[in-house]
């Protein structure tokens, strides 16, 4: 784990700045693929519904005392669902996504199950997931075979939709 990286759950109060750095940090992501853009993702719904889950916990990535990133992870002790993590975009590059990782997994030591899902055009996580992580694709969600825990709802266009979903799983 890289030194100074640890996890805080956030504060009530911190719940606003948490939000806006992770929509921050993934209408960026979007951004970089789908440069015309414009929406905000992920939309407020959907942090809210992973906050209202069973097992919710969001957390602040920190490093030196500072927040750099986060999480929201949901589920029950054995099996973790990673809604969302994120590092923000004035951090990146600097092996900060490996070393919150690492302590997320320390965070939740019983868990034996992890589950994400994550667009297919995100390249950069597809191999953060894979090669840093040890995640494995086990399904791919697309107009053909949709995802049963997520039914499309109107509005959901986030770029690059079209195209589907992963599903990556890691087992201890």
């Amino acid at each position: 784990m890289t030194p100074g990286v640890y996890l805080e759950p956030v504060r009530p109060e911190d719940m606003a700045s948490f939000t806006l750095r992770l929509q921050r940090s993934f209408t960026h992501a979007a951004k970089e693929v789908f440069p015309d853009f414009g929406e905000v993702i992920p939309p407020q719904r959907d942090i809210d519904e992973s906050l209202l889950a069973s097992g919710a916990e969001a957390l602040n990535v920190m490093c030196e005392g500072r927040p750099v990133g986060g999480a929201i992870v949901t589920g029950d002790p054995q099996s973790k669902f990673l809604d969302f993590i994120f590092v923000d975009t004035e951090h990146q590059n600097r092996h900060l996504g490996s070393a919150a990782w690492q302590a997320i997994e320390a965070r939740y030591p019983d868990a034996e199950r992890w589950t994400l899902v994550t667009p297919y055009h995100e390249r950069r996580n597809i191999h953060f997931y894979i090669n840093k992580c040890g995640f494995h694709i086990t399904e791919y969600y697309n107009e053909h075979h949709p995802n049963p825990d997520f039914p499309a709802e109107e509005g959901d266009d986030y770029p690059g939709m079209d195209g589907g979903l992963f599903k990556f799983e890691k087992t201890e």
